[in-house]
């Protein structure tokens, strides 16, 4: 065989009417390669199949890829954190509660480094460092304290609330009482004291200008002395007429004015009365609440004050210090009660930088019991069993082991308690705190943790509660997927496939089932199974989840059905299920694969969902799921809103991962892109 080749020799050029053509009917063409040996040749290329076309497709889609890669990071730490990370999730530890994230040891502003700013902290002006409630409970303790006194910046505060820590330190301010019903009258008294009225009392007291200048709408109120205080009738004797002035009063004839009150006749105990001390706020013809607020008082007998706050801060009559007088005088109101509060209290607050895991894992005092103390000679903490007996506490010696990991450092106190034949035995110790965590379970080894993704309410470890939530949601959306696309897949492949009557009474089914929103038939599900478990939550995804997938198939079905090739295929004697599962699924696969992936975060979502709006709608029988952890997270999204966020950014990178990677699939899987470039 020989193959024509133009020749570019020169040649004579042909006038036609047209134009001129260069033409030379013997040199224009030659034959070449008249010796060469032409044959069909070896492939140098390997052939493929539609799967590898399809991977390699995938892999020139750079975002999807990334998207696989982080999706694929997720999911294996969803397995391994639960596993490899030791920390007990399931025990409280009120010691380790709200602990902030901490990645980096060295303190970086907060960032990070499991500290933080905090500021109007009542400082108790003995110790220079944060108080501690009436119960001896501190907030904020001083091993916590980012520089101890120091690092404490000193400022005067004023209080308007009556906690118990501004009870303790806090100093003047004033009382307050507001009426619940404005439409009653409403007393705030004193407690109940001898009134001798044989004797001189002067009465003096200052309304806060301050606050009443700020409120505007002033009360009408009196003084009055206060008997017989019951549930809806309190008498009482005037000294003061109604009036709604502020300022500083003073009434020097009060024994004169409740002799000459007629109720004074009813009394039969003569001169001396047990009374009261009070102030009655008037009814408000305008329906509004308004407060009162009492700066001092000064009672005098004869003279003298009356039951000062020096005297017996618990009894108070007289004050000028109305914090310490607050537990002192009581409210009453006729009718619907009163509100008693306190109003500018000053305080020493402090701003300073607080070390949240300092101050968790500082020694504090424990106690041990016998049964402890021979745990810790089993483990090898002691040179020798512990003796009990009376005051020896000599024998209390640690060995090497029991140096890096005895919870129990110093033995402060013994207690041996006989009951009959039963003994018990404690001992009050110098606890470790970061040892006792590692001694009874809680963390996973015996040193100061730190915690990725910080502590929750009840001291779990925020970051293993999140994967542990993350696997089973992955889990459920695992599975629901593969049964809603079994189904799916099987239902629109029929339907599409036989079209006539099959398809259209399977429509019809479809339709009916579909029609009934999704939260209604889980909620009768669960009504009629009586729980809400995994399985059963399971099932109600389940029930309708496979609809979305079955329309898609059909309608791949209905494009492809009437196409050539599968004419071809029928017409050489292949089956239904053949053309089905062989010819005509496979070129639909692209959108079906991406329905079936998309499916799996729509399932994580629905149950994060359910469980972040309607808390304890579901339970997985002791099991975290990923909603429930949301769910517990927005409770604290204001004071503690490292957790709502650090599980928002995982909900995040699972949602926008699945997506790209389902349409990098998308793209690879469908057939018409085969060989192409994307």
């Amino acid at each position: 065989m020989s193959i024509f080749k133009k020749n570019t020799a020169q040649a004579e050029v042909v006038e036609t009417k047209e134009k001129a053509i260069a033409f030379d009917s013997s040199k224009d063409f030659e034959f070449v390669q008249l010796d060469s040996s032409i044959h069909d040749q070896k492939f140098k290329t390997k052939p493929t199949t539609f799967i590898k076309d399809a991977l390699k497709r995938f892999v020139k889609n750079k975002s999807s890829v990334v998207a696989a890669s982080i999706l694929g990071v997720l999911i294996l730490m969803a397995i391994i954190v639960p596993l490899a990370d030791g920390n007990d999730v399931t025990a409280n530890n009120d010691i380790a509660t709200y602990l902030p994230p901490k990645w980096f040891n060295k303190h970086n502003g907060g960032f990070l480094d499991g500290t933080g700013k905090v500021s109007n902290v009542t400082i108790d002006p003995v110790t220079g460092f944060p108080a501690a409630d009436s119960n001896g409970n501190y907030t904020y303790r001083k091993e916590g304290v980012v520089g101890g006194k120091d690092g404490i910046t000193l400022s005067d505060g004023y209080a308007d609330n009556p906690s118990s820590v501004v009870l303790e330190y806090g100093k003047g301010g004033a009382l307050t009482v507001a009426s619940k019903d404005p439409l009653y009258e409403s007393f705030i008294y004193s407690t109940k004291f001898d009134i001798d009225l044989d004797s001189f009392y002067e009465l003096s007291y200052t309304i806060n200008e301050e606050y009443a200048e700020t409120m505007g709408d002033f009360p009408t109120y009196s003084s009055v002395i206060v008997m017989n205080v019951s549930e809806n009738n309190v008498r009482y004797f005037t000294i003061e007429p109604e009036h709604n002035t502020y300022g500083t009063h003073t009434i020097s004839n009060v024994a004169d004015i409740v002799k000459s009150d007629p109720e004074y006749n009813a009394i039969e105990d003569g001169s001396v009365i047990k009374g009261r001390l009070g102030f009655m706020l008037s009814k408000n013809t305008d329906a509004k609440t308004k407060t009162l607020t009492i700066e001092s008082v000064s009672f005098k007998k004869d003279g003298t004050e009356i039951k000062t706050p020096d005297a017996d801060s618990t009894d108070v009559i007289s004050f000028s210090d109305a914090t310490k007088a607050y537990k002192s005088w009581a409210v009453h109101g006729v009718h619907g009660g009163a509100n008693k509060g306190l109003y500018h209290s000053k305080v020493t607050t402090g701003a300073f930088t607080y070390d949240y895991y300092a101050a968790a894992y500082c020694d504090d005092t424990g106690s041990f019991t016998d049964s402890d103390f021979d745990r810790f000679y089993e483990l090898g903490y002691l040179e020798e069993e512990f003796n009990w007996e009376a005051g020896s506490a000599s024998n209390f010696k640690l060995t090497p082991l029991g140096e890096e990991k005895c919870p129990a450092r110093e033995i402060l106190e013994l207690e041996i308690n006989n009951w009959g034949e039963n003994q018990s035995k404690s001992a009050n110790c110098v606890r470790s705190r970061y040892r006792y965590f590692y001694y009874v379970g809680y963390t996973a080894k015996c040193a100061p943790v730190k915690y990725f993704f910080g502590t929750d309410n009840q001291g779990h470890d925020f970051f293993k509660v999140v994967f542990s939530g993350l696997l089973t949601s992955l889990e459920l959306g695992f599975l629901a997927s593969a049964i809603n696309i079994v189904l799916g897949v099987i239902w629109g492949a029929i339907s599409g496939y036989f079209g006539g009557w099959v398809d259209m009474i399977m429509e019809r089914l479809t339709e009916i089932l579909g029609g009934m929103p999704w939260i209604v038939l889980m909620t009768l599900i669960v009504l009629m199974f009586g729980k809400s478990n995994f399985w059963i939550f399971l099932f109600a995804l389940c029930l309708t989840g496979w609809i979305g997938t079955s329309v898609t198939t059909r309608s791949q079905f209905y494009r492809y059905k009437g196409r050539e090739y599968v004419l071809a295929s029928r017409t050489l004697g292949a089956s239904d299920w053949r053309l089905i599962f062989m010819h005509i699924l496979p070129n639909g696969i692209g959108t079906i694969v991406t329905g079936a992936v998309l499916m799996i975060p729509g399932v994580i979502f629905s149950e994060a969902s359910i469980s972040y709006l309607l808390p304890g709608a579901l339970s997985f029988q002791g099991a975290i799921s990923f909603g429930v952890t949301l769910s517990n997270a927005q409770t604290y999204i204001q004071q503690y809103p490292y957790m709502i966020i650090s599980a928002s950014i995982v909900m995040s990178l699972i949602m926008i991962c699945f997506n790209l990677f389902g349409n990098g699939l998308r793209d690879a899987f469908n057939p018409s892109t085969k060989g192409a470039a994307i």
